[in-house]
């Protein structure tokens, strides 16, 4: 299975490293402008989060992201090894947490296919999943 594997330092301004690849791959293999759009700012959102919130904007941390394909979708991981938390996406906009937080996730989720968090053993993983369309 072909697969980009990129580390980028936890600082902001590194985050349009991996939406340039998810791009890159995105125009390979065919999927519309409006729907890469999409996909590229969902990735931007989940890298400023795991950036901010996992890793407390620290340099000697580090943000991986893993693209590739699974079936017919675009798979992106993007994981931290910051704390973890326990992820909800919220249901309606803006976000009614008492911290007014979560916009990124609430926008990660209704730009894509698919939103998931699977277990991680340290930080938190995200997982954006992309349907190809035939």
């Amino acid at each position: 299975m072909e697969t980009v594997h990129i580390t980028i330092p936890a600082t902001f301004g590194y985050e349009d490293i991996p939406t340039n690849v998810v791009q890159t791959w995105i125009t390979k293999i065919g999927i519309n402008k409006e729907k890469a759009d999409k996909a590229k700012l969902a990735v931007m959102e989940i890298c400023l989060n795991a950036i901010e919130h996992g890793c407390n904007n620290d340099p000697n941390k580090n943000v991986a992201i893993d693209i590739f394909q699974q079936n017919d979708n675009l798979i992106i991981e993007i994981s931290d090894n910051g704390k973890g938390f326990t992820p909800t996406i919220p249901q309606e906009f803006p976000p009614t947490q008492a911290n007014r937080r979560g916009f990124g996730i609430f926008m990660a989720h209704k730009l894509t296919d698919k939103l998931e968090f699977p277990p991680s053993d340290k930080g938190t993983l995200v997982r954006i999943t992309i349907e190809v369309e035939k």
